[in-house]
């Protein structure tokens, strides 16, 4: 008898190469895990400007939104992936993404590479806490709109989300379906 969903080890979001140039001069390094840590659902990268010498570098998670508490917020899609930024370096302990331009650069860039590593993704989605204005500007200001609010067990966020232009652009109106 297969184990219940809840205790079933889940597979981390797909990984990316070691070093991966995602576009506008950003790459990306995988993030080793502690020795004995537990295995995340999701994949972590250091993600930097250039070859890494740049002032700013940012912790960006990716996971399936199968394995994230956000999965009860909307109905998902099998490859949809959450995005999680967090500053690093001299920033980091400011709260996420605060006053970060290079934040939404970042953004910018790394959405369509998620696009292009899986093209089965159909929305890339993040979810900041309610409270957070600045981290919602730096969202919107990545190209993610703004969905609705949820309620977590960790407090009420602020669903952002993203599509692959290919979706984004279908006509939803009635006259533009086949009859």
């Amino acid at each position: 008898m297969a184990p219940p969903p809840e205790t079933a080890p889940t597979p981390p979001a797909p990984p990316l190469p070691p070093v991966t140039a995602i576009g506008d001069g950003w790459v990306l390094r995988p993030v080793d895990e502690p020795l004995g840590a537990r295995r995340s659902a999701a994949n972590g990268y250091t993600a930097s400007p250039g070859d890494g010498a740049g002032p700013e570098e940012f912790l960006v998670r990716v996971q399936h939104v199968r394995h994230h508490p956000l999965r009860a917020c909307y109905p998902y899609g099998a490859h949809d992936l959450v995005v999680r930024l967090d500053e690093r370096g001299d920033r980091a302990g400011r709260g996420p993404l605060h006053g970060s331009e290079s934040a939404s650069a970042l953004l910018r860039a790394l959405v369509p590479a998620l696009f292009a590593a899986d093209a089965r993704c159909r929305r890339v989605v993040a979810a900041p806490d309610e409270h957070d204005l600045e981290a919602q500007r730096v969202l919107a200001a990545g190209g993610l709109r703004r969905i609705t609010e949820a309620d977590l067990p960790d407090g009420s966020v602020v669903l952002f989300a993203v599509e692959p232009p290919d979706i984004a652009e279908l006509s939803t109106a009635l006259d533009d379906m086949p009859h």
